[in-house]
């Protein structure tokens, strides 16, 4: 084992650790509470941007790192309903264009997907989720005993994470996906949407598992058209960096929300969010300076 590892903190010497660096703790009381409450490790990682090295700068408050902390819990929560929209809207539309033209159990037929080796992949993957809720979920019970365990794709696709769902888009034939991008995602292409799905699925897991979002590239690039380029060419700001940021993330999100009042919903929840953590710099989230009206805001 190695004797490098860092030793154990208590509380106390956590907060005299933090003091030492700079930082300002004005109640010990109400700090101890949160740090015993909050991972020391996890919450240091929000600091980052608040200090060089273990040198906190000037005039930085153990409040503002708890403001950062606090919104960026915020936001995520925000983002899952938003994302909820996103996924809830390709089940449907991947089940009814897929059943229309393929038949309710079409999905069983490798012919009807892009790739074989995906295909299998996903058999895989829904029958695990078949498995997972047969005795938890009252309609896969029914199924299971009604119909021979035969899940018309209407009902299989409520099974399905995001992930899965944007794997499946993915394997569906050329066709179809550009069929079902016309009819429901117009004017924008089939590449442009599984690559969103993918950022959309990326997006989730990070928020589903409670990770930060602030001051964090994210894993992907998302593909951003000639006008969203233009917002960050227009800031400065080069298409590489802005394209790992969240508020490239929430531009193409908005495009693809099918409901204009889950959007008004998310949108109003931001502003919220601005006002309640004044101290919160949204460039660390790569926000431009007109975000409000890139993203159609009127207050």
């Amino acid at each position: 084992m190695s004797e490098n590892v860092k030793p154990f903190k208590t509380i106390e010497e956590q907060i005299k650790i933090l003091k030492t660096r700079g930082l300002i703790i004005s109640d010990e009381d109400k700090a101890s509470k949160l740090l015993s409450s909050l991972n020391y490790y996890r919450l240091s990682a929000y600091s980052l941007t608040l200090r060089k090295n273990d040198s906190f700068y000037d005039n930085v408050s153990f409040d503002d790192i708890i403001q950062i902390y606090n919104f960026d819990m915020e936001l995520r929560a925000a983002l899952m309903y938003l994302l909820e929209s996103v996924e809830i809207s390709m089940r449907t539309n991947i089940a009814y264009f897929f059943a229309e033209k393929y038949g309710p159990l079409g999905y069983y037929d490798s012919s009807n997907f892009d790739d074989t080796d995906r295909f299998n992949a996903f058999e895989d993957e829904y029958q695990k989720a078949i498995d997972e809720y047969g005795n938890t979920e009252a309609f896969v019970k029914h199924h299971k005993k009604t119909y021979n365990n035969q899940f018309p794709i209407w009902v299989l696709v409520e099974l399905l994470t995001l992930g899965t769902l944007s794997r499946l888009f993915n394997n569906l034939k050329l066709i179809d996906r550009k069929n079902i991008c016309k009819k429901k995602y117009s004017p924008i292409n089939e590449r442009y949407i599984s690559n969103w799905l993918h950022c959309c699925t990326i997006l989730r897991n990070i928020c589903a598992h409670r990770a930060r979002l602030y001051n964090r590239p994210l894993p992907i690039s998302v593909l951003l058209g000639k006008r969203d380029k233009k917002i960050f060419k227009e800031n400065n700001i080069s298409i590489n960096r802005a394209s790992k940021q969240l508020f490239a993330y929430i531009i193409v999100i908005k495009k693809i929300i099918p409901d204009e009042a889950i959007w008004d919903t998310f949108a109003k929840k931001i502003c919220e969010l601005v006002s309640k953590y004044p101290f919160v710099r949204l460039e660390h989230y790569g926000f431009t300076q007109d975000w409000k009206e890139v993203l159609g805001i009127v207050e």
